[in-house]
């Protein structure tokens, strides 16, 4: 079974709200957004046809992109999806949107989408404008105590236009929501993972800048007290040598709290050497196949080369499955 881990629709009759549906793709810019409208997202037929010509079987539905819309919006789109999941409930599963800015409609919205709806997660983005992140503990924590309470995933997405990124030259789109994506990481790792060490998160694009960073990361981490890693004063604010890192501990400390994430292969189209790199530098069980259907892959041809570079990589067969469906259908709980 292959499964899109990271995959975006829109229905039709939000999204005649925002565009018109008979234009072509066009990118809008405001305050809050960054967002192109593309047909394709809200077209069932061509996702279907997309993903049977590249032999996807099922599709996990994302849009927090519009979690900045407010409690209203993210109620409409939630139950707009699940009315359109009832006509292909075997292709599509889904993580609905949630109104962070409002911790109670968020805790609502939560338990409507899996409790009512059905919804196999949440759908969070990695930052929200100057004062929301996912280390905001007022904004954040019932977001994340209703997730373990459910045992429902977190699905994460760069913010479209990360605070204090500029728009000029493509460094919002090719690099700032990468960086967005890693500082979010790093901000789960000290931030929420010692308050919920049984949360579950899905990094998108491959976690962004994270794994090209990971070793930096690595030398200037920072164990926690209660991790009984000592922290020699003369080199504590230093950055620490990989064989620093094995002496004192700090590699086994870090990547305790790195191989909890979870991560999905979209963000670069299928371009083979990030696919290869994470297969270097994260758990083959933690990995997820992953589109961006429709944005930065948007044909079924596009996803078939993606899939067929994952056939011939050099790694085990049980990790191609792993990696193409069967690791997030564990997590999911699918049958």
């Amino acid at each position: 079974m292959i499964i899109d881990a990271h995959h975006h629709y829109m229905p039709l009759k939000v999204y005649k709200d925002f565009a018109d549906p008979s234009l072509p793709a066009k990118r809008v810019i405001d305050k809050n957004n960054d967002f192109t409208f593309n047909a394709r997202l809200y077209q069932t037929d061509t996702h279907l046809r997309d993903m049977d010509f590249a032999g996807v079987d099922m599709a996990v539905l994302t849009l927090s992109q519009w979690n900045v819309g407010g409690a209203e919006l993210c109620r409409r789109i939630n139950d707009a999806v699940a009315e359109d999941l009832v006509k292909h409930g075997d292709r599509f599963l889904a993580a609905g949107c949630v109104p962070v800015n409002d911790p109670e409609a968020a805790v609502a919205e939560v338990e409507h989408m899996i409790k009512d709806l059905h919804f196999h997660g949440i759908a969070l983005l990695t930052s929200q404008g100057p004062d929301i992140n996912l280390s905001n503990r007022e904004l954040m924590s019932p977001i994340y105590q209703k997730a373990c309470e459910l045992d429902v995933p977190i699905f994460l997405h760069p913010h479209l236009k990360p605070y204090g990124i500029e728009l000029e030259c493509t460094i919002n789109r090719s690099i700032g929501r990468g960086f967005d994506t890693a500082k979010a990481a790093l901000r789960i790792i000290y931030d929420v993972y010692p308050e919920f060490p049984e949360i579950k998160f899905v990094l998108p694009h491959f976690g962004g800048a994270l794994l090209g960073l990971k070793g930096r990361i690595n030398a200037f981490f920072e164990p926690r007290q209660d991790l009984g890693v000592p922290v020699p004063p003369e080199i504590q604010p230093l950055p620490k040598t990989p064989l620093e890192q094995e002496e004192l501990g700090y590699k086994v400390a870090f990547e305790d709290l790195f191989d909890r994430f979870y991560f999905d292969g979209g963000g670069s189209g299928g371009w083979d050497p990030i696919t290869r790199l994470a297969m270097m530098t994260v758990r083959h069980d933690r990995l997820f196949f992953g589109c961006d259907y429709p944005f930065e892959i948007h044909t079924g041809r596009d996803i078939k080369y993606y899939i067929d570079n994952v056939h011939r990589l050099d790694i085990p067969e049980e990790d191609k499955r792993g990696f193409l469906g069967e690791n997030l259908a564990r997590l999911l709980k699918l049958k």
